[in-house]
């Protein structure tokens, strides 16, 4: 009778990639990896609450933000992330970090339009279990994965009405991931492996609305929603089985399997339909509150190329709560009071069932906006450029059911450098 240890434990495959191993879970074998862009930093520290939009700041999340939009801005977002992972028998911390986004959104007379690139998901985990034979002789099973999908987009918003934004966001996803099994025995020379490559591409779009109800001069509700139709992509898929030794990892024999004799060079991934409808309640450039929800199509998700006996895939849900607070910010003799606080709190159903247990992710948030910069137009501030700053406290998964609870600490960096195009200023 074989007698098995399980052994778990999850490598960083890549630290501050851009594209690719921005994260080292083991959650990330599933669907499409983690997926690990959310939104800007000012909306991830509000616990992921779009239900807003200014002057200064363009919601990638949100394309009509865009109709608010008076400043030319660049915005880029970083993140670091380390990990306590823990299971029945043991636990390991690991520690990622990676571009969030990169963004230039430019305000014309009758509309504003963005363009640039984030990594949507991540994949990056590195499984083993360590078994005997019957023979008490050692077994070593490894199970890994790296690679991930990136976004492009062009995003355009506009103001119709005064009450009303509408934007809409055109999106090419690209990018590819990798899988290996190998399987190695003491006193055998040589072990197997089994390679999977998925090259990934494809479209979608995005349509979104924020209307905006005034309830006094200063005063005003905001309902936002964005609406993400199902799309596909394309993956194109090559698999390989080699041999190697356990020790100098010396190649010995390599076969590519024939995928086209049973369908599965070429696949069509569907990728359900998304929707999110926030809430909030704002005083015009001094505090804001608000609630957004997420229901996400995921149940139906399928890959014939990569199947996982314990992974399925369920309907996906978020719950968002967040604020800011300023406490004033025309004020030029005091620094801290132009400081803008944040805080929130999400709770997530991913979408993904692992030994028939639904994953599930906890998260508060909070973190303060700086201003960096500013210079006047006539009499008034006509913008300021800003960097904010968040750390996100939470945890992910459980240790029951043979699985892994992640606790983790993100540190959130956002920068938004803003400027005046085609205009001319007052004072330089």
């Amino acid at each position: 009778m074989i007698r098995k240890i399980q052994l778990l434990f999850v490598l960083l495959l890549g630290s501050f990639a851009f594209a690719q191993n921005s994260t080292a879970s083991p959650y990330s074998l599933g669907a499409l990896g983690d997926v690990t862009f959310r939104g800007n930093a000012i909306n991830r520290i509000m616990g992921g609450m779009d239900a807003y939009a200014d002057s200064i700041h363009a919601n990638i999340n949100n394309p009509a933000s865009l109709g608010e939009l008076k400043l030319t801005t660049f915005s880029v977002g970083v993140n670091y992330r380390t990990t306590s992972l823990s299971t029945d028998i043991g636990k390991e911390n690991v520690s990622s970090g990676a571009i969030d986004y990169l963004a230039v959104s430019i305000p014309t007379k009758h509309f504003a339009f963005s363009f640039g690139v984030l990594p949507y998901s991540s994949v990056g985990y590195l499984l083993q279990s360590v078994g005997t034979t019957a023979d008490d002789l050692t077994t070593l099973s490894r199970y890994e994965g790296s690679g991930g999908v990136n976004k492009t987009f062009l995003t355009a918003g506009f103001r119709p009405f005064k009450f009303l934004n509408v934007g809409a966001s055109v999106q090419y996803n690209f990018g590819t991931i990798n899988t290996q099994s190998s399987y190695e025995e003491e006193g055998i020379d040589f072990g197997t492996f089994l390679r999977n490559s998925s090259s990934l591409s494809g479209l979608n779009i995005q349509l979104s609305a924020h209307y905006k109800y005034q309830l006094s001069e200063d005063k005003r509700i905001n309902l936002f929603t964005t609406f993400n139709p199902k799309h596909n992509l394309r993956s194109k898929n090559l698999q390989t089985f080699f041999t190697q030794t356990v020790g100098t990892r010396t190649p010995g024999d390599f076969q590519e399997i024939d995928l086209a004799a049973r369908g599965l060079d070429e696949l069509d991934l569907t990728l359900g339909s998304r929707i999110d409808i926030g809430l909030s309640v704002e005083h015009d450039k001094k505090w804001l509150v608000g609630i957004q929800y997420t229901a996400s199509n995921s149940g139906n998700y399928q890959n014939d190329f990569i199947k996982l006996n314990n992974v399925s895939y369920e309907n996906g849900s978020r719950l968002s709560i967040g604020g800011m607070y300023i406490p004033s910010y025309s004020s030029f003799t005091t620094y801290w009071k132009r400081m803008v606080f944040r805080a929130g709190f999400r709770h997530e159903t991913s979408g993904i069932l692992i030994n028939n247990t639904s994953l599930k992710e906890t998260g508060i948030s909070f973190g303060v906006g700086l201003p960096i910069g500013g210079y006047y137009s006539g009499n008034n501030v006509a913008g300021f450029s800003n960097i904010n700053i968040g750390l996100e406290v939470g945890k992910r998964g459980t240790t029951t059911a043979g699985l892994v609870r992640e606790n983790f600490v993100a540190l959130r960096v956002g920068m938004s450098l803003n400027d005046l195009w085609f205009i001319k200023r007052v004072y330089n």
